[in-house]
């Protein structure tokens, strides 16, 4: 059960962990995001070849102001091999996919970060200082709500699925409320 739906065990507990803190109030202020602001999504995992990418690609079917980064990768890297497997066998093509290293990445004024984990938004406090973004967990908008996206790198093809369903989920609701709040 841990390894199909955690990842590992460590997955399972930080699980936890995060969803606690989200019930206590800890990502209240990534949940209040200003969704009037947002021009374009960006996903962020460490590598931006396995979470990030996924998202990326799931999101361009249905945007095209989406972008993906690792905040510590190589630019120019393709997806993880197990990633683009799962990811086709679910019927998403991430062979075109190359990283981009945040210190590679153009911030744009408007830009809504989406992380996967809360270790990440410490990553990306320096960008959004002097900029106009926001920044907020992508899990906190999966169904059901699962504070942590646990990285599937070097993990089971199962898990793989499973950190892709909950991705799937958490950019169905966030492109359905950028939709809703879109500038005309």
């Amino acid at each position: 059960m841990f390894t199909k739906h955690y990842g590992t065990y460590r997955g399972f507990i930080r699980s936890q962990i995060d969803n606690i803190k989200n019930s206590l109030g800890a990502y209240k202020a990534q949940k209040d995001i200003d969704w009037g602001k947002v021009e374009r999504l960006v996903f962020v995992c460490q590598g931006n070849i396995c979470r990030s990418s996924y998202a990326h690609y799931l999101a361009l079917n249905k945007l095209n102001n989406v972008a993906s980064l690792g905040y510590a990768t190589t630019s120019g890297k393709q997806a993880n091999e197990t990633a683009m497997k799962v990811a086709l066998s679910r019927g998403l093509d991430l062979s075109s996919h190359v990283t981009t290293d945040l210190s590679d990445f153009e911030v744009q004024s408007g830009d809504l970060f989406l992380v996967m984990e809360d270790r990440h938004i410490e990553k990306l406090v320096s960008v959004s200082e002097n900029n106009e973004v926001q920044i907020s967990l992508l899990g906190l908008y999966s169904t059901p709500i699962s504070a942590l996206i646990y990285d599937p790198y070097q993990l089971s093809e199962a898990y793989f699925n499973s950190c892709f369903i909950r991705i799937e989920s958490a950019v169905a609701n966030v492109i359905g409320l950028y939709q809703a709040n879109a500038k005309s």
